[in-house]
């Protein structure tokens, strides 16, 4: 549904930009402008009132006309200095640095920034500290330094909080929101926008609900929660910064809507929208909003297929605001693919191969706003070595803080680098130790198993050819005892009863050793071996799928037994009335299933008897895998077992 021009980011850039760029400090002036400006050619008019006005002029200008907001703090700065006021000398410096940043000329706002801030933190007045704050960072965010922007903004609302200044609060958390938004973590900048809503609606701040509600429109609008949602809180920013009188923010907050009707692709909409945002932005003399405005015009030019209009308003816009680097990758996709759709193909290449270039800058973001900032700071202290005659000192200083930077952070690097490879190792030689342990105890339960399997094959021979033949010897010669002699008829039912003990005691212990160690297992495998003993069991039936190749001995010899004590806790344990047996054997893996219908049990509070451990432990010792599942309805086990190439061809 929704389109992107590429480089839509400075787009959301540019708005959180302009929406936190005044902020505190936290009043509203009463008179308008025009009207301040009659006080101040009045003849009589005391030093002190003259001093408020110019304050008051250059907040009254901030949002209108940057250069006439800084001319009204210089003339307060001259008549501060004049009458030894150091408070408002600090406030027009703090003033002055707002309005470059504004202005976009962040230099010199960070050297006036520093100029007041040394005076008003040593104040009394809690706005005063919240608003250098605040004011610091405003800048920090513009410049895209977000945690020293969080940072500053963080130090600015504690203060308001100790103070119980909800006014100002609800304008810091709001920048705060600001920051969060640009960051896309659009949970945290909801919390905060909420917060500033509520506290900006308790003191009637309306132009902070304003700034929520214009911020809150272009999250719903990225999230494309709700485009009527989205539309109605533009509405409502437009509509209460035109009461206000601040045009700046109406101007934004009306190309905010106007995006909100581009990005759902009602162009008939926005366009008209967005003409009169640029108008506006043009007429109030604002660059960063034209240029801002003309973009998105542009884009929308762009989508209805008017090429042409895309690229005049994209150079207007390149024109308006050459400063702005973040409007270049929208400008230049929008050349770009424009003169592709022309036909114009040199310039498209031209554009593209400019538009590549501003990526390219992007790619490593933190890296470059890092260096910029180290820069910024450079050319700050630069011009304050100057007034003071002290460049080459202070220049000497600052190279060697970051010389001992540069090798305090490879310091750090190689001690975190040896702790890294520390806990590797330790790590390895944890594991290498584990492993052994878990091959040395395999290997015992191995010898275990190998010797439980001589045994069960020595004692079943001795039964079978020792036991079993000293039975079938006392059957033979027994008849032979009877001879000639002449038996009542108690005896002889004695003796018949004899008989048939013996041949019962026979055929016992020939089940018993053919268990041990069955006969047909060792000649014919499991599928015969497992068919003899389930046929054996009446409520057993036993299913085979798959080749009949055969398996090792000690694998086949583990699966007959595994199944066997099954089989068996089945009949004992469960009183189940049904068992089902199941082998599948392919190339690489053989698998085996029993399932009852008996009454189960929970493996949460029933610990498992010898017979599961055994079961466990000769699964083990083959590297496979057991599952039990187990309710009221009944249990299953199956075992899974992966076959190696000379396992599987035995």
């Amino acid at each position: 549904m929704k389109r992107y021009m590429p480089y839509k980011n400075a787009a959301l850039r540019q708005l959180l930009t302009l929406l936190i760029a005044v902020g505190i400090p936290f009043f509203s002036w009463g008179q308008s402008v025009d009207s301040l400006e009659l006080l101040l050619k009045k003849a009589d008019l005391p030093m002190v009132e003259k001093i408020k006005i110019y304050d008051d002029l250059a907040w009254g200008y901030m949002d209108i006309d940057t250069r006439r907001s800084l001319d009204a703090s210089k003339n307060g700065v001259k008549l501060a200095l004049g009458a030894g006021d150091n408070k408002m000398e600090a406030i027009f410096y703090r003033n002055m640095g707002i309005a470059y940043y504004m202005g976009g000329v962040y230099d010199s706002a960070r050297l006036y920034l520093d100029k007041a801030s040394p005076t008003l933190l040593k104040l009394g007045d809690t706005r005063l500290k919240a608003s250098i704050h605040n004011a610091y960072g405003n800048l920090y965010r513009v410049q895209s330094w977000y945690d020293l922007a969080l940072e500053a903004y963080h130090k600015s609302a504690t203060i308001l909080e100790q103070s119980n200044d909800i006014q100002g609060m609800a304008m810091v958390y709001g920048n705060m929101g600001g920051i969060y938004q640009f960051l896309r973590n659009y949970d945290q900048a909801l919390h905060y926008f909420a917060k500033a809503e509520e506290m900006a609606l308790k003191v009637g701040d309306r132009q902070t609900v304003a700034q929520v509600y214009t911020s809150r429109s272009d999250i719903y609008l990225y999230l494309e929660k709700d485009k009527e949602e989205s539309i109605h809180y533009a509405e409502q920013a437009i509509k209460i910064y035109h009461e206000a009188g601040n045009r700046f923010s109406e101007i934004k907050a009306r190309e905010t809507l106007g995006k909100v009707y581009y990005h759902y692709e009602d162009y008939h909409l926005a366009l008209p929208i967005i003409r009169q945002a640029v108008q506006e932005a043009e007429d109030s003399g604002f660059p960063t909003l034209i240029a801002s405005s003309l973009i998105t015009l542009a884009n929308i030019y762009y989508y209805t297929g008017d090429y042409h209009r895309c690229v005049e308003t994209t150079q207007k816009a390149i024109q308006a605001d050459s400063t702005n680097a973040d409007l270049y990758g929208n400008a230049y996709a929008n050349l770009s693919q424009s003169y592709a759709r022309m036909g114009r193909f040199d310039l498209m290449e031209e554009y593209l191969q400019q538009y590549r270039a501003v990526v390219n800058s992007h790619s490593n973001e933190s890296y470059q706003n890092s260096i910029s900032e180290m820069e910024v700071k450079y050319e700050a202290e630069k011009k304050e070595l100057k007034i003071a005659g002290l460049e080459k000192q202070r220049q000497l200083h600052t190279w060697l803080g970051i010389a001992g930077g540069i090798i305090l952070l490879i310091v750090l690097a190689f001690i975190f680098i040896r702790y890294r490879l520390a806990v590797s190792r330790r790590k390895l030689a944890e594991e290498e130790a584990q492993r052994l342990e878990q091959e040395k105890q395999l290997v015992a339960v191995q010898a275990t198993l190998d010797g439980e399997a001589a045994e069960r094959a020595r004692l079943a021979k001795d039964l079978h050819d020792g036991l079993g033949g000293m039975l079938s010897a006392v059957k033979l010669n027994l008849p032979q005892v009877k001879g000639e002699a002449v038996l009542d008829a108690m005896d002889v039912s004695r003796f018949q009863t004899a008989l048939g003990m013996l041949d019962d005691s026979i055929q016992e212990l020939r089940r018993v050793a053919h268990h041990m160690m069955p006969e047909s297992l060792l000649r014919y495998g499991l599928k015969v071996s497992l068919s003899d003993f389930c046929n054996a069991i009446p409520t057993a039936d036993f299913h085979y799928f798959g080749n009949e190749a055969r398996l090792p001995g000690k694998m086949e010899i583990m699966v007959y037994r595994c199944i066997h004590e099954l089989v068996n806790n089945a009949l004992k344990h469960a009183e189940a009335d049904h068992i089902n047996v199941q082998l599948v054997q392919e190339p690489d893996r053989i698998s085996f299933t029993v399932q009852d219908n008996g009454k189960g049990f929970d493996r949460q509070t029933v610990s498992e008897g010898m017979g599961l451990q055994n079961i466990q432990q000769r699964v083990d010792v083959f590297q496979g895998k057991l599952d039990i599942y187990s309710s009221t309805d009944g249990t299953e086990v199956h075992v899974e077992l992966e076959l190696t190439k000379n396992e599987s061809h035995d």
